[in-house]
């Protein structure tokens, strides 16, 4: 199990395509492109209590522990499980056949594991009456500026399914989201300050642009 405090501020926006050509461009000269992946995430939340949302479907109550599967690159073979609460991110790795009997409703090999966050996740389960609830696609590219503690993700062609059946076929979930018009997101995070020149940017595309949540 890995775990990790995230960056003290983080902003989340709607953006159209002209932030993101702009913002893209911006980056490209001020950070370090640190990777470009196509990702497939599913949420799990309680049906009886449900809690905010973005518009990607995350969990936005801080006080309860959020979890999330994903896989890269459309390939299942292996996936990360994520846990967020209150500000630590923690991550288990979970084999593919282990993803599907989770989606048949098997939980037993959660416990067998013996890791201490798919113990949790399995109470969760139990206790919380968490089951999958959306499955979300999106390429993913990230920039950094390590020596300003800066993390950027531009996130495009955000396509959600309630089929969560068909997590683990890429193709399938294709598919499935093929009548939506892709979002566009990005999500800023920082320790300190954001740079001069991107914060420059970021006000002049304001008019466009939509806060989700800080």
């Amino acid at each position: 199990m890995t775990m990790n405090q995230t960056r003290l501020h983080q902003l989340h926006y709607q953006i159209t395509p002209e932030d993101y050509a702009a913002l893209r461009a911006c980056l490209s000269d001020r950070a370090e492109e640190r990777e470009t992946r196509s990702v497939y995430t599913m949420f799990f939340a309680n049906y009886r209590n449900r809690v905010p949302r973005s518009p990607m479907g995350e969990l936005l109550d801080g006080t309860a522990p959020r979890f999330s599967l994903h896989y890269y690159d459309e390939d299942p073979t292996y996936l990360l499980l994520v846990r967020w609460l209150e500000g630590w991110r923690a991550s288990a790795m979970v084999t593919e056949a282990e993803c599907r009997a989770l989606l048949a409703g098997e939980t037993d090999w959660l416990l067998e594991r013996h890791n201490p966050l798919l113990l949790d996740f399995h109470e969760s389960l139990t206790e919380q009456m968490l089951l999958p609830q959306m499955s979300v696609t999106y390429q993913r590219e990230i920039y950094t500026a390590d020596d300003l503690n800066l993390w950027v993700a531009l996130d495009t062609d955000i396509r959600a399914s309630m089929q969560h059946m068909n997590f683990l076929d890429p193709q399938q979930l294709e598919r499935d989201t093929s009548d939506q018009d892709g979002k566009i997101l990005m999500e800023i995070s920082y320790s300190d300050r954001i740079p001069d020149d991107v914060l420059c940017l970021l006000e002049q595309n304001a008019p466009r642009r939509k806060l989700l949540r800080r």
